[in-house]
């Protein structure tokens, strides 16, 4: 199942959610994505979902393996939401806000919770999955009030590349001035559990999950939100990341981008 990622990671997703003011409660919001679950309603999802992730749901999500487990906790859910830990952070000069609502106890001594992420006090909206299992430890890190959330640790640099660019990877690890050679290994690595990588810049990102007819690309700049048309091999993925990462502009040519 798929666990916590970093504050920089649910940055970028954020991103390419919609600003709203009005907002509905973590404790609504969790139930609605515990209810989706447990109902196997994929539009409700949906709604919570960003990102790459409404693509990854779909008709047959309920059935697959990320989906099923879920499901399952889902069905066991009495109702009550036990506990709120909050947590905080900044990106790009930006506020990042997590909420784990934590609901039931998992088999394996773990406790089920939905996280929830804000993007400058946009909707709650269900990072990744939405229901995750985390050990107690790491949901008792959070603060019990939001007002008390303190900020995430900074990343610090791990390579001596581009400096004008960072890569996140849906683990959790990040990886400031990275080369490109890094860059190749990393997409490289992409798998059904590590299934995200974006790399990002000033002026926006680039990023790319798996799926089983190839690899769906996006990227964001100030004229919004844009996906390939066409699924990428590995090849055109590696391609079109090392021309980005170049400051080569010949990268936007190198597919037909719809607007999202």
């Amino acid at each position: 199942m798929k666990k916590l990622l970093s504050i920089a990671f649910i940055a970028i997703m954020m991103l390419s959610a919609l600003h709203v003011s009005a907002q509905v409660s973590e404790e609504q919001a969790a139930t609605d994505v515990i209810n989706a679950y447990k109902n196997k309603d994929i539009a409700l999802l949906k709604k919570y979902a960003t990102g790459i992730m409404v693509h990854v749901i779909n008709e047959s999500f309920f059935e697959s393996d990320d989906g099923k487990p879920l499901v399952a906790i889902a069905e066991k859910w009495d109702g009550t939401i036990r506990e709120i830990r909050y947590s905080k952070g900044d990106m790009m000069g930006k506020t990042i806000l997590l909420a784990s609502v934590y609901f039931s106890d998992n088999d394996n001594g773990n406790l089920n919770t939905v996280l929830l992420s804000s993007y400058e006090n946009s909707e709650w909206k269900a990072f990744v999955y939405g229901i995750s299992d985390i050990p107690r430890s790491e949901f008792e890190q959070g603060s019990k009030e939001l007002s008390e959330a303190g900020s995430a640790e900074e990343t610090k640099p791990v390579e001596n590349g581009h400096s004008d660019f960072s890569i996140e990877m849906a683990n959790g690890d990040t990886y400031e001035k990275p080369s490109a050679e890094k860059l190749k290994e990393l997409l490289k690595s992409l798998n059904d559990d590590n299934f995200f990588l974006i790399l990002n810049c000033k002026e926006g990102f680039l990023q790319t999950t798996t799926s089983e007819k190839g690899y769906i690309v996006q990227y964001s700049d100030d004229n919004g939100m844009f996906e390939a048309e066409d699924y990428f091999t590995f090849e055109m993925l590696v391609d079109i990341f090392v021309t980005y990462i170049d400051n080569d502009d010949a990268w936007k040519s190198k597919a037909k981008w719809l607007e999202m």
